[in-house]
This record gives structure tokens, sequence and C-alpha cells, in this order.
């Protein structure tokens, strides 16, 4: 037996380095070895989030890192038992440095986007699961993943857009959830010049700020001294129309999407009601007739 398994690893001591059962043995050692260090590795981490001690963004772009690390370094062990393989790396390596250059052009995309997703980790412009805007390429959503290559964001529309890391790293991104996720709009309308602004104004106060969205701002002293929960003032005085604007709190994006929606809904009721015409753009034409 001892002398068949002898026999057979010299046959193919020009295929493997110590021969075919010695290879074999040796890959099956080496993918334990793998296996066990990438479970230790996702353990530590996910005990490190746990804990707090680690950001779970920065923690889950640390474990893809090391896997790919541990994969590379393990692949190479065992390719470097293959004598022809071995040899095509050493000749590569040893060769003229136009193959390293081709291959480091060929790579350099790959690579700027592992850099900057490196960065994204260490800086944390945004964490998973954080509401970002990115204006250049007109992107608004919460982001599910970042990768060693791409970030994945998801839009209000539950669209996965792929965007490559050197793109977001290079980029003005607007952080909605960075300190806290409340927000801020302003409801803007237009009235005509006919129009009662008082009576606008006091449809708009009484519809805002019976919403159970409206977020209320305002501190014990603000309150003390008669600040108003929601303030209506005079915008512009356009050609057509009069503007009027409030500033209007929520709790979040969804929460003051539904604030939004009812009340350009209910506010348009109401000025119906009370004959207030929302204004558009119109000319008058006056026709003079000349006296013979």
């Amino acid at each position: 037996m001892f002398e068949w398994i002898n026999q057979v690893n010299k046959m193919s001591e020009e295929w493997f380095s110590h021969g075919l059962i010695s290879f074999i043995l040796s890959t099956i050692i080496t993918l334990i070895v793998m296996i066990v260090l990438i479970k230790l590795k996702n353990r530590y981490f996910k005990v490190m989030v746990k804990n707090k001690k680690i950001d779970p963004t920065m923690a889950k772009f640390l474990t893809r890192l090391l896997s790919s690390a541990i994969y590379i370094f393990f692949i190479f062990v065992i390719i470097s038992q293959i004598n022809l393989l071995n040899q095509f790396a050493v000749s590569l390596l040893a060769g003229s440095g136009v193959a390293v250059l081709i291959l480091g052009f060929a790579a350099q995309e790959a690579f700027s986007n592992l850099i900057a997703g490196v960065f994204l980790s260490l800086f944390r412009p945004f964490s998973v699961d954080e509401l970002i805007n990115i204006p250049s390429i007109n992107i608004t959503g919460r982001v599910e993943d970042i990768t060693l290559r791409h970030t994945v964001i998801r839009t209000f529309e539950n669209n996965r857009v792929i965007v490559p890391n050197n793109i977001i790293n290079s980029s003005v991104i607007e952080n909605r959830d960075i300190i806290d996720n409340k927000i801020c709009n302003f409801f803007l309308v237009g009235i005509s010049y006919d129009s009662d602004i008082d009576v606008a104004r006091s449809i708009m106060i009484d519809e805002a700020t019976k919403h159970p969205n409206l977020l209320d701002t305002r501190n014990d002293e603000d309150i003390k001294n008669g600040v108003p929960l929601v303030n209506v003032v005079v915008a512009n005085l356009n050609n057509s129309s009069v503007d009027l604007r409030m500033a209007l709190w929520a709790q979040n994006a969804p929460d003051s999407f539904k604030l939004m929606a009812d009340l350009r809904e209910n506010i348009k009721k109401r000025f119906d009601e009370k004959d207030i015409e929302i204004a558009f753009p119109h000319q008058t034409v006056i026709l003079k007739s000349k006296e013979k």
C-alpha cells in the first residue's frame, strides 16, 4: 500500500512539487485552515459590532477585505505546489515589466474603487441604512451595502443603484441622517392678488398645526415667548401671484412626504371653499377702440 503511494508520488513529482498524494493532503489541510480562519474572523467582527466597539459599516468592509486577502493567500499556497503554474508565476514576475504595466493599467479602475472604498469606510461620510443624496448623478436613497468595488443604494422606488466607490468618493454627498433624521420642507403656494392674504394664512396655519406629522422644534423659551408653531410669510410678489411660504418640520423623510402631500390636498380644498384663488400665469389684454 505504502509502496503504491510512494510510486504515485514519484510519478507525479513532475506536475506537483511533492507528489499528487502530498498535494491532495496539503490542499485539504489548507482549505480547512482557510475555512476556520474565515469563521473566526466573521465571529470576531460580529462580537465587535454587538458590543458596539466598531461601526457596522466598517466591520462589513473589513470583513470583505480580509476575506479577499485570505482567499488570495491560500489560493497562492495551493497554486505554488503545482509546478507548471508555479513556474508560470515565477517567469511572469521575473519577466519584463510590460506585463506588469498592462495588468496595472487594466486594473486601474478596480484599484481606484478599492482605495475609495477604504476611504469611505475610514472617514465614514455615510453608513449603511442612512439616507443620502448625490446631486452630481441625481441619486437619492438609503445605503444598503458598501463593498470593495461599489456602493449599493436603494431608491424610493425600491430600485438598487450600483455606484462605483471612486465616483462616490469624488462627489459631493448630502447625508440626511448623519446627525439626526429630522427634515424641514418649505410649503409654497401662490395666490392671486385679489385673494385675502389673512384668510389664506389662517387656513395654511390651521391645516399644518393639526396634522399629526408636524414636528414641534420649539424649546421651552420659544413657547414661553409666544413663538408660533407655524409661521406663514409673504415670500415674493410675482407678476401673477403673491407667494406664501411656511417651514414645516417632520421626524423623517417619509413623514415629511405625507405631511406635504396631505397639506397640498387639504389646503386646496379649503381655498376653494373660501374663494382663495391659486394663481397661475396669465395676461390681461386691453383693446382700445379708435374713435373716428
